[in-house]
């Protein structure tokens, strides 16, 4: 059953006619409790299903998306133990689904309530816990981007290798295999596993996704590495499928075809109605949407954290056993703490950890080790993307607002423009935003007016840019058939400010800046306030408006 609090279909049902629905039979979570529906500017798919959970679009309880993404694992641990509970799973989404509306946000909230809430998430996390087995003899797969932290999340819960796809380019990589994500705005993915040995043939592969629509994605990864190392088992894990009976069909004959099995798990399972014209629809509607200004607030102070004396980062898109390090995490959450407001404003909305593009697993925990820890200011996560999906500030739709800025990472397609969604809502920003770059990224990638530093402290009072090193493995013989991608060189902008050292970051209190087109608002200082001159450096910028609907 929808539940008005938080299902944000309603104004994409009304306009468009698109509708979902749950099999119960086939679910543990209600669907529309899952997701809401937006509309974004795509010629392969007109609308996209907003997860409540995934914190990728929408800032989230950090331990709700554990939560979700470790009951995933459990329904893909009792699948590869052959030893599934019903009962027992059906009760655990229970109470993840009672959970997701209480700690929603919710202007005016109960603070009580959502006390209570806070200490049920922690119990139900401890009950999942408690049922996972180890399965260290599988390999584990999440799709770029969205579900790469999930996938990590899966991955850990499970015991297991883990790797995901990826759209970066990183230097001296040579991929394994390729497939399309034939709907998303950007298809082409890589596998760059930085051990040859990552796989073995008869083994058995978790696939994770977000979602499965049609399953296309899934059928040309399993149908891409079968080809390449031919496995006994494929598990395909999502927090929904909406798979029509005819795509469900399908994949059994495809895995006949492979001489594989392919079984698929998933927290909400059930039917999506599209109209036959959903894409012309689609494109009227958005264009009538009414542009989505930021709300009031003077621009933020930017802190650059320079936390590179922690250990570096190996990212998960080169493959490894090791689990995402809760330790480096609460390191980096103890850094962060003295920089952030210690109260949140009457209008604000606490700090958001924002994680980016594909780094999402670290950032992640991070805002779960900062959530609680500051007294009542409450901690939400979510991450940037590459994906134009039109805002509508409506309580019906789930993408309110819609923060742009310049890719600063290495891609096959160049420099291009990536967002950042509900950062803004119902006239309301957060207090903080702790922005996480992939580690190592150049800081001067970060800068000038079109850039990621400028674009957040337009909408906060206060940013934390946590500079991390990262880890990257040595250059390794091809292990597929496929040629190394053709490296793409992208242009430096502006200088940016000197991050500010560890062991000065809490009680550094005034620094000069170093640039005036990219830094004259930065700071190292830990106050909020902004000089004279940086507000009359901030009111001369005449950069892209940062809120409202994206360009094409």
């Amino acid at each position: 059953m929808i539940d008005e609090r938080i299902w944000q279909g309603g104004h994409v049902r009304d306009a468009l006619g698109i509708t979902v629905g749950t099999d119960a039979r086939r679910s543990i979570v209600d669907v529309d409790v899952l997701v809401g529906v937006a509309l974004r500017r795509n010629p392969k798919r007109a609308h996209l299903l907003v997860s409540t959970v995934l914190a990728k679009h929408v800032p989230t309880v950090p331990g709700i998306s554990i939560a979700a993404g470790e009951l995933l694992a459990l329904l893909v641990s009792w699948e590869l133990s052959a030893r599934a509970d019903d009962a027992r799973a059906s009760a655990l989404g229970a109470r993840l689904a009672a959970l997701i509306p209480a700690l929603a946000e919710h202007p005016g909230a109960d603070a009580a309530g959502r006390s209570r809430a806070h200490a049920d998430l922690a119990g139900l996390r401890r009950d999942i816990r408690s049922l996972l087995h180890h399965h260290p003899e599988v390999v584990t797969l999440g799709f770029a981007e969205t579900a790469t932290g999930l996938g990590q999340l899966v991955g850990d819960a499970i015991g297991s290798y883990y790797l995901h796809s990826t759209r970066f380019e990183p230097e001296g990589s040579t991929p394994f295999a390729g497939f399309e994500e034939e709907h998303s705005h950007a298809t082409d993915h890589r596998l760059l596993p930085s051990d040859p040995r990552w796989l073995r043939e008869g083994g058995t592969v978790v696939l994770v996704d977000d979602e499965l629509s049609t399953g296309t994605t899934a059928i040309n990864t399993v149908t891409a590495i079968q080809a390449l190392v031919p496995q006994r088992h494929w598990v395909i894990a999502s927090l929904i499928d909406l798979r029509s009976a005819a795509d469900r069909d399908r994949f059994e004959r495809i895995a006949a075809g492979l001489g594989t099995r392919i079984s698929v798990v998933s927290l909400g399972a059930g039917p999506i109605s599209l109209p036959a014209d959903v894409l012309a629809l689609a494109t009227r509607e958005v264009e009538s949407m009414p542009h989505t200004a930021p709300p009031p607030g003077e621009p933020g102070t930017v802190h650059l954290l320079d936390a590179t004396g922690l250990p570096a980062v190996r990212s998960a898109r080169f493959g490894g056993t090791d689990p995402v390090d809760r330790a480096l995490a609460g390191a980096i959450a103890a850094m962060v703490r003295p920089l952030l407001p210690a109260t949140a404003s009457s209008e604000g909305r606490g700090v958001v950890v924002l994680g980016a593009e594909e780094f999402i697993a670290l950032p992640m925990a991070t805002a779960d080790a900062l959530d609680g820890s500051i007294g009542p200011v409450p901690v939400l996560f979510s991450t940037s993307t590459r994906s134009p999906i039109a805002p509508l500030d409506a309580a019906d739709y789930p993408v309110a607002g819609a923060v742009r800025f310049r890719s600063h990472d290495r891609t096959p397609d160049g420099v291009g423009v990536r967002f950042a969604y509900n950062l803004t809502r119902g006239g309301r920003r957060f207090d903080a935003v702790v922005f996480m770059p992939e580690p190592g990224c150049d800081p001067a990638l970060l800068a000038g007016d079109d850039g990621v530093l400028e674009a957040l402290r337009r909408i906060s009072g206060t940013v934390v840019v946590v500079l991390l090193r990262d880890d990257p493995p040595g250059p390794v013989a091809a292990s597929g058939p496929l040629a190394a991608p053709v490296p793409v060189a992208a242009p430096v902008p502006d200088t940016v400010p000197t991050p500010v050292p560890a062991s000065e970051s809490a009680t550094a209190r005034n620094s000069a800046p170093t640039s005036p087109a990219a830094s004259a608002s930065t700071s190292a200082a830990t106050s909020a306030s902004t000089s004279p001159s940086t507000s009359a450096a901030t009111s001369a910028s005449t950069s892209a408006p940062t809120d409202g609907t994206p360009a094409p």
